[in-house]
């Protein structure tokens, strides 16, 4: 299985991100800047900027949902649309994997202040909206990561849609082309439903739909509802 890289490793080395707007381009063309997406319209409380590179969601006090192929990180800074600055950092000192799934927990050694985001007991219906958000490539395949956190509304696809990058009946498909795209720099960020100040989180960024691309696809989401209980069951919430 295909997945976006897990974090800025060395020069050309990127992470999952949002991407989004303007016309298709030819392979091998640089694409512009924020392809679709746009600047965070509001500030997530629970939104991570990993120190390793990737996103990731508070959904515990002390503990943040990322993917298992970001790797380990030291610490996380939640809630603030600066990757470098606002919001709390907090200390990393282990992390859970969930066998068969590239679903991580990373555990903080002091609690958050921030309201964690609320977690999907269900898998929402294709043809609804969602939303991404990540610090990733602005443009691709030159990628370039912005300093403030981005985001982009995009459509929820049937399943199946993932399968050749993939994807099971549990996962979140998302909608994607050239124009409109998650991207390298977002691994383990968060896919969300709801509307302003009341978020559920859905899905964990994996990689690209697809067998063929990397960004400028659609976009393969680990599920969070056929998740859910083991959450709960790790952070005892």
């Amino acid at each position: 299985m295909r997945r976006f890289l897990a974090a800025l490793l060395g020069v050309g080395a990127v992470v999952l991100s949002v991407v989004v707007g303007g016309a298709s381009a030819e392979a091998g063309e640089a694409q512009p800047a924020i392809i679709g997406g746009h600047g965070a319209t509001e500030t997530y409380s629970w939104m991570v900027s990993v120190n390793n590179g990737c996103g990731g969601s508070l959904v515990a006090p002390q503990w943040i949902v990322t993917a298992n192929h970001c790797g380990s990180a030291s610490s996380g800074r939640v809630g603030s649309t600066n990757k470098s600055s606002g919001g709390e950092v907090l200390r990393i000192d282990r992390r859970i994997t969930k066998p068969g799934t590239d679903l991580t927990l990373m555990h903080t050694t002091t609690a958050s202040r921030m309201k964690p985001v609320a977690l999907a007991t269900s898998q929402p219906a294709a043809g609804g909206s969602v939303r991404l958000l990540g610090w990733g490539c602005t443009s691709w395949p030159s990628c370039s990561t912005p300093q403030n956190l981005q985001e982009i509304d995009l459509t929820i696809l049937a399943s199946s849609r993932c399968r050749a990058g993939g994807g099971t009946s549990t996962d979140l498909c998302v909608s994607g082309d050239r124009a409109h795209s998650a991207c390298h720099g977002d691994s383990g960020g968060p896919a969300v439903v709801g509307s302003r100040g009341n978020w559920t989180l859905v899905g964990e960024t994996h990689g690209p739909g697809d067998n063929g691309g990397e960004c400028a696809t659609t976009t393969l989401y680990t599920g969070i509802a056929a998740n859910v209980s083991w959450i709960r069951q790790q952070t005892g919430s």
